[in-house]
C-alpha cells in the first residue's frame, strides 16, 4: 500500500452540469390573486339562513323584533370582520406548470396541484352564487389523492377565463363553453347537433316522468308495508292507545322513508334538468342542472368502464340511465367513490350513441349468461336477472332486481382478476369472479355464483385479453 496522500477532491462535480430543480411554490413576493370577497358568505349560507330562521322565531315568539334587529346587524358587522380577515389568507397563484392554493386563518394551508396531470377542470354554478353572477372551478388530477381542488368563487367571466389558462397550461384545448348569461332560460352552453350534440336535449317531461317512476316502488313499498302492518294491528288491538303506539312505531318511520324518496327524486330532477352532452376531440361535454348549474368535461381516453341501470318501471318505455367511470375518480377512496352520469335517462339509440362515444364500439345490448341452476336458491328473485360474458370490446356483468344494472368493463382498463370461493360455493362447486378496474376501489365487475370450472377459465381468459387489449393502447392509461 502506497503511503502518498490521497489527491485532492475536486472543487466541482465532474461530468455535465445537473440543472437546478425549481422551487416548488412560489417565492414570498409573488401576488396571490384573490377569490371574489363574497366567497364566505356564500359559503356559510347554509348556516346564516338557519341563524336568520331561528332569529326571526325567537322574535315573533317573544314579539321583540328590535333585539332581533340588533342581533341580525351584530352578527352582519362580525360576519363582515371576519370575511375580509379570511379573504387576506386565501387565494391562489399559477407558478410554471403548478397552481398554488392558499387558504385558513388559523391553520394555514397551502395545496399544489400539478398542471402537467390535470384531467378536467368543471365549472359549476350554484343557485347562490348564480344570484351574484359567480361560478367555482372544480380541478380534478389524475391519480389525485381522493379530493378535488377547488376554487370558490370567481365572477363568472373571470372563471372562464381561468379555466381556459389551466387547461392550456395542461395542454388539453379548452373545451366550448358559452359564457353564462343574464337570462336564465337562455342556453347556458354552445352544444347543438352540428357541434356533435350526442343526443337531443333532455326534455323536462321525460325526466320528471322518468324520476317518478324510479321512486314510485320505493314509496309504494314503505307505505304498503307499513300501512298493512298498522291496519292489521288496528283490527286486532283497536284503534286506540295501542293504535297510536303502532302509528309512532311503524306508520311515521313509512312517513319518513316516503319524505326522503320523495326529496331524492327531487334533487335529481333538478340535478340533471336541461342535460345536454356533446363530444368535443377526446372529451365528453356535459352540462345539467336547473337551480345548481354545472359544464362537466370527461375525458374519454380515462374512461375504465360504463354503466347501464334500467329502474324496473322504465323497462316498459326501454328507457335507461348511463354512467361513466373515469381513473381519477376510481383512485378515490372507498367512502368518496363517485361516477358521472352521461345520460340521465334514454331510449336505445340515445344509450348505444352515448355509449359509442364513452367506449368505442361498444354496444349498449348485451347477452348474458346466467349462473348455474344449482345457485339459483342463493338469489331466488334475482337469478334471472343475473349473469356474466365477454363480448368484443369488454367483460359484462348484470346484476339488480328492482334497477337491474349492466356494467361494462373495456379489456385495457382490467387491472387484476381474481377468483374468490366461500365454503357454501366450495360445497356446491360454485365460484365468483372479480375484475378490478384500473386504480378502481369500488369499481369492480363481479360475476357471482359461477360455475368453479368456468370461473377460473374465465379469469384466465380476462387476465389474456386484458393484457393483449393494454399492450395495444396508444396512449397507456396512466
Amino acid at each position: 500500500m502506497s503511503d502518498e496522500p490521497a489527491p485532492p477532491l475536486a472543487a466541482a462535480p465532474l461530468g455535465p452540469e445537473v440543472p437546478v430543480a425549481a422551487p416548488s411554490a412560489p417565492p414570498e413576493g409573488v401576488q396571490r390573486q384573490r377569490l371574489h370577497p363574497l366567497t364566505p358568505l356564500l359559503e356559510s349560507f347554509r348556516f346564516l339562513t338557519a341563524a336568520a330562521a331561528a332569529a326571526g322565531i325567537q322574535a315573533f315568539t317573544s314579539r321583540n323584533f328590535l333585539f332581533a334587529i340588533y342581533i341580525a346587524l351584530a352578527a352582519a358587522v362580525i360576519g363582515g370582520i371576519a370575511s375580509l380577515i379570511a379573504l387576506q389568507y386565501r387565494g391562489f397563484v399559477i407558478w410554471g406548470r403548478e397552481l398554488h392554493i392558499y387558504g385558513g386563518v388559523f391553520t394555514r394551508s397551502h395545496r399544489t396541484v400539478p398542471l402537467e396531470r390535470l384531467q378536467s377542470v368543471d365549472l359549476v354554478r350554484p343557485i347562490r352564487a348564480r344570484l351574484f353572477g359567480l361560478a367555482q372551478l372544480n380541478i380534478e388530477v389524475a391519480g389525485g389523492d381522493g379530493t378535488d381542488a377547488r376554487l370558490a368563487y370567481l365572477k363568472a367571466d373571470r372563471a372562464l377565463a381561468l379555466r381556459a389558462e389551466l387547461l392550456a397550461i395542461a395542454g388539453r384545448p379548452a373545451a366550448p363553453v358559452a359564457e353564462p348569461a343574464e337570462d336564465e332560460e337562455a342556453p347556458e352552453a354552445v352544444p347543438d347537433r352540428d357541434a356533435g350534440l350526442l343526443v337531443p336535449q333532455l326534455t323536462v317531461r321525460r325526466l320528471a316522468l322518468a324520476s317518478f317512476l324510479e321512486a314510485l316502488p320505493a314509496q309504494i313499498t314503505f307505505l304498503a308495508v307499513f300501512g298493512t302492518a298498522f291496519a292489521v294491528a288496528g283490527s286486532i288491538f283497536g284503534f286506540t292507545r295501542v293504535a297510536t303506539v303502532v302509528w309512532v312505531g311503524f306508520l311515521a318511520p313509512a312517513l319518513v322513508g316516503y319524505i326522503q324518496s320523495t326529496i331524492a327524486a327531487v334533487n335529481r330532477f333538478l340535478r340533471n334538468g336541461r342535460f345536454r352532452i356533446a363530444r368535443d376531440g377526446t372529451n365528453l361535454l356535459i352540462q345539467r342542472g336547473l337551480t345548481d348549474t354545472s359544464h362537466e368535461t370527461v375525458p374519454v381516453d380515462r374512461v375504465t368502464g360504463v354503466s347501464f341501470a334500467e329502474p324496473v318501471l322504465w323497462r316498459s318505455r326501454q328507457w335507461k340511465r348511463v354512467e361513466v367511470w373515469t381513473a381519477a375518480v376510481a383512485q378515490q377512496s372507498a367512502t368518496a367513490v363517485r361516477s358521472t352520469t352521461a345520460l340521465p335517462v334514454g331510449g336505445p339509440d340515445e344509450v348505444a350513441a352515448v355509449a359509442a362515444a364513452a367506449v368505442p364500439d361498444l354496444p349498449s345490448v348485451f347477452a348474458t349468461e346466467r349462473p348455474p341452476q344449482r345457485a339459483r336458491w342463493r338469489m331466488p328473485l334475482r337469478w334471472k336477472r343475473t349473469g356474466a360474458a365477454l363480448t368484443e370490446r369488454a367483460f359484462v356483468v348484470r346484476h339488480g332486481l328492482w334497477v337491474n344494472t349492466h356494467v361494462a368493463l373495456p379489456y385495457a382498463r382490467i387491472q387484476s382478476v381474481k377468483v374468490t370461493q366461500g365454503r357454501v360455493q366450495r360445497m356446491q362447486g360454485l365460484a365468483t369472479v372479480r375484475a378490478m378496474a384500473a386504480g378502481g376501489v369500488g369499481h369492480d365487475a363481479v360475476a357471482v355464483d359461477r360455475d368453479a370450472r368456468e370461473a377460473v377459465a374465465m379469469a384466465a381468459e380476462l387476465r389474456d385479453r386484458a393484457d393483449a387489449a393494454a399492450a395495444l393502447e396508444r396512449p397507456r392509461l396512466s
